[in-house]
């Protein structure tokens, strides 16, 4: 019988493909209908939030996760003020 209260543990991989989805989605509403590949851009969003004083082997989904919380709270604001056309 499985344990249904045991966490699954994300890698940092899986939280990072799930946030750059999420990111990706996101920026799509800024652009018209236009066909446009976000996810290079939506990586190096995430790379820039993730934490400077930690190395590529040492970020762990947390840190991944944080970061797209950043990233996607940004994108959040600017899509509030572009639909309050307020520029």
């Amino acid at each position: 019988m499985e344990n249904k209260n045991s966490k699954t543990e994300i890698t940092p991989n899986e939280a990072l493909i799930d946030g750059l989805s999420f990111i990706t989605q996101k920026l799509y509403g800024f652009v018209d209908g236009k066909r446009t590949n976000f996810m290079p851009v939506s990586e190096l969003l995430v790379t820039l939030a993730l934490p400077q004083d930690k190395k590529e082997n040492d970020v762990n989904s947390e840190d991944v996760f944080i970061a797209v919380g950043r990233v996607l709270d940004i994108l959040d604001s600017m899509q509030k003020r572009r639909d309050s056309e307020l520029h």
